[in-house]
């Protein structure tokens, strides 16, 4: 139940706040975020570091609510949202890291996320710091327009 109650929540927050009227960056920010969590979420496991229980629909060892509901959602805003200026960017990172640890932990208390011997909230604080910043250089990328290293999109040849 849990899986399915974050998965409304994030429809919820994700239909009051998404700019729809730029599904690509959205897209862009979703998905890039399913596939770095279904990634590390498959090999956090199969290293023993934690568990999943009762995923409801699995999906690789993760809740397919989960992936496609607080992952999807998060990821599409973090895309919209990502300030320009650098510093600015890690602080939204650090944000968005603090938000999806909290998540986890809130996951932990209800039962449905295990920890083993072998992990901790900073080992997995860090994997979200990491798993953030390549969502952010995939939306910098996207923003940009896919240019060449050293070119800006608009830039005069």
């Amino acid at each position: 139940m849990p899986w399915l109650v974050s998965f409304l929540i994030s429809w919820v927050c994700f239909s009051l706040l998404a700019d729809l009227r730029r599904p690509a960056v959205l897209l862009v920010g979703g998905l890039g975020a399913v596939a770095v969590q279904l990634f590390t979420d498959y090999l956090g496991q199969q290293l023993g570091h934690y568990r999943v229980l009762d995923p409801v629909i699995p999906l690789w060892g993760s809740s397919a609510f989960f992936t496609f509901g607080p992952v999807f959602t998060m990821g599409a805003l973090f895309g919209q949202y990502l300030p320009a200026a650098r510093w600015l960017q890690g602080l939204h990172i650090a944000a968005f890291g603090g938000l999806l640890l909290l998540e986890e932990h809130m996951f932990m208390l209800v039962g449905v996320l295990e920890y083993t011997g072998h992990w901790s909230h900073p080992a997995s604080f860090l994997i979200n710091i990491l798993a953030m910043t390549a969502l952010a250089w995939l939306a910098e990328s996207q923003r940009l327009g896919w240019q060449a290293p050293g070119r800006r999109a608009g830039a005069l040849d």
